[in-house]
């Protein structure tokens, strides 16, 4: 029997069991972090579930330290582990959504939630594959443990940890990538930029607000502005929008001040040609203005110095390596509040070939007259790379092959997965090729049947790695 015939009967378990996990807004929350929730209350919820699964499947289980959950089969004492590195935290919803984020749908074959894509349902096929071995009670050599983290969208505090406590397993990979094998994962860094927000005469810049997160394009961006002449500036905005027809968005007098809102595609931040960022084109269109002081040099940095340069060229910064590809940039956060404190949060990923330290000495040189500080954010990867001739490597490869009857060469991402923490880690599944990429996106969603058909592949893989 195929494997794919195997799984298809656990579908409707699966989705029910999922379906528990995405009605769960598993948000970095500060307001409710504690020592027992260290990054929020609903994150506790999510982990509670999963553990709670897991005692009702046989399965041994523990927590570390409140931030990361671990479930496991095969031989306790195992010398050796394979691991399933996986996350349960998401990001915020966004705008856009037709329908509620965190009530989970099924509509045209397409399982719709925030999560979907990113990364629950491919923590919920692995788990299902876990749960497929142990259902068989298919003997082991090595054991099997799925590793569930909780700061995978902002600061990977959690994996870290966990390898501390627990230590690094012999090998493994994140269902937190795409098929076939991502055997190499770029670099990525965020860099801060930070500056006063000095804006007088007849034009002022009285806030402007896009994004939450740097590795997420917005899709949303919002500015106040007062100027002589509001009317002006509304015509001019409508005229702007009808020009790119990907942008929407609609505005507002209130007292001689300008309220405007655009919104454009939002987009994970590893793979910004997919989205069309607000807050840059929102910029774009303010700099045409006599905006004077810090605001004239923000709006000209992020409306044209960064502005639709996704191979940061207008910085320096384009470089191509012939086993990782190109260097990318997402301009992630922007913010600007008149007489208070300024931030640009810029997200690179970078191959093999590039550092830290060029990155922002490239950033600093083409300030021009911005006045602002260049500050590297905590938290970020240099390149990762598993050699093609790692047993891990070759075992996933040929399962994929098999099971899809086509063979494709492991590859480099732009995302950056857990998998990279491990010195023997890739990111495998589960975007299939043939499936729009949806992670961070309004309506993120992904297909039904491919719930079953990861599982199955996942299945294969742990069972020749463990056997």
């Amino acid at each position: 029997m195929e494997w794919f015939e195997r799984t298809k009967p656990y579908e409707a378990d699966l989705i029910a069991d999922l379906n528990q996990i995405v009605k769960i807004p598993s948000i970095l929350d500060p307001n409710t972090q504690s020592d027992r929730t260290p990054f929020g209350v609903d994150m506790a919820r999510a982990l509670a579930k999963m553990e709670e699964l897991a005692a009702r499947d046989g399965f041994r289980y523990g927590r570390v330290d409140n931030m990361v959950t671990w479930i496991e089969y095969g031989p306790a004492d195992a010398a050796e582990t394979v691991a399933i590195l996986t996350h349960i935290d998401i990001v915020p919803a966004g705008e856009g959504w037709l329908r509620d984020p965190f009530k989970p749908e099924i509509l045209d074959g397409l399982y719709f939630g925030r999560g979907a894509a990113d990364m629950k349902a491919d923590l919920m096929s692995a788990y299902y594959a876990m749960k497929y071995l142990a259902d068989h009670e298919i003997t082991l050599t090595r054991k099997i443990r799925l590793i569930i983290g909780t700061d995978e969208e902002n600061g990977w505090r959690d994996l870290p940890r966990y390898f501390e406590v627990e230590g690094e397993p012999t090998m493994g990979f994140s269902p937190d990538g795409a098929f076939p094998v991502v055997n190499g994962e770029k670099a990525f860094q965020t860099v801060q930029l930070r500056f006063a927000n000095q804006t007088t005469g007849d034009y002022v810049l009285r806030r402007f607000i896009a994004g939450s997160r740097p590795n997420v394009v917005p899709g949303e961006a919002r500015a106040r502005v007062s100027v002589p002449n509001p009317a002006q500036v509304q015509n001019e905005f409508a005229t702007y929008l009808a020009q790119y027809p990907f942008l929407s968005g609609q505005s507002e007098v209130r007292d001689q001040e300008v309220r405007l809102l655009l919104k454009g595609v939002q987009a994970h931040g590893a793979y910004p040609q997919d989205g069309e960022n607000a807050g840059t084109y929102l910029a774009n269109f303010l700099r045409r203005f006599a905006f004077n002081a810090d605001a004239k040099t923000f709006l000209d940095f992020i409306g044209r110095v960064v502005h639709d340069d996704i191979g940061a060229e207008n910085l320096g910064l384009r470089y191509h390596d012939d086993v990782m590809g190109e260097l990318t940039l997402n301009v992630g956060v922007m913010r600007f509040s008149q007489n208070g404190q300024g931030t640009i949060l810029l997200n690179f990923r970078y191959p093999q070939g590039v550092n830290v330290q060029a990155v922002t000495t490239q950033v600093q040189r083409h300030l021009g007259d911005f006045a602002a500080t260049v500050e590297v954010w905590p938290g970020g990867m240099e390149p990762h790379l598993v050699p093609e001739t790692d047993e891990l490597v070759g075992t996933l490869s040929l399962v994929y092959a098999k099971q899809t009857g086509m063979y494709m060469n492991p590859r480099t991402s732009n995302g950056g997965s857990y998998a990279r923490l491990l010195k023997r880690g890739v990111a495998f599944g589960g975007q299939f090729p043939d499936v729009p990429v949806t992670s961070h996106q309004a309506n993120e969603s992904t297909p039904v049947a491919n719930l079953t058909r990861s599982m199955a592949i996942f299945a294969e893989s742990l069972l020749k790695l463990a056997k």
